[in-house]
């Protein structure tokens, strides 16, 4: 805390946007900085039933922090959820396997409650929704404009036909005459 009075002491005699450029600085290096915070507190075992924690929802997975320290617990990617949203009172999270400072490795699976306000485990459903559905967009835009997507919409009789030929495969386009795109 000192480190802290110290530091916000030294910005004295400095402008507002001067002090606002130093704190975005600053507040970009957190690993979390983009992230959404949700707080709320486990009330399953796993880290440990009653810990306050807070739920940081970004772009690579949800990660729990701990609340007064905010430090990292465990990190969950998407890619690892079988299933999340509200279940009775509580937010659930159903995942496979984690990535975590401190997690158990024997469990397959492992079933964690958060007990958050009900419009909160709503906010929280639609943004995890809205990240996953975002990450399967754009591996269906990446896969529809990759070489073989494309290979494989052609008929089999044009493939072989300007595989052997010198000049790029025409695409979609009825005649080899040059157009403007």
């Amino acid at each position: 805390m000192q480190r802290l009075s110290a530091r916000w002491t030294s910005l004295k005699g400095r402008s507002s946007p001067e002090c606002v450029r130093i704190y975005l600085t600053v507040a970009r290096k957190w690993q979390f900085f983009a992230a959404k915070l949700f707080q709320a507190e486990t009330t399953t075992p796993s880290p440990e039933s009653g810990l306050s924690v807070w739920l940081a929802v970004h772009e690579d997975g949800i990660s729990v922090l701990e609340h007064k320290s905010i430090k990292l617990l465990v990190t969950h990617p998407y890619k690892n959820l079988m299933t999340f949203g509200g279940c009775k009172e509580d937010f659930m999270l159903v995942v496979g396997h984690s990535i975590a400072t401190n997690s158990s490795k024997d469990k397959p699976v492992e079933k964690h409650l958060f007990a958050m306000d009900t419009f909160r485990i709503r906010e929280i459903t639609l943004l995890i929704s809205s990240y996953i559905n975002s990450a399967h967009q754009q591996k269906a835009a990446a896969h529809h404009l990759s070489a073989p997507a494309l290979m494989a919409a052609q008929p089999v009789s044009l493939k072989s036909k300007e595989l052997r030929s010198k000049s790029p495969p025409a695409l979609g386009r009825p005649s080899k005459a040059p157009t403007l795109l």
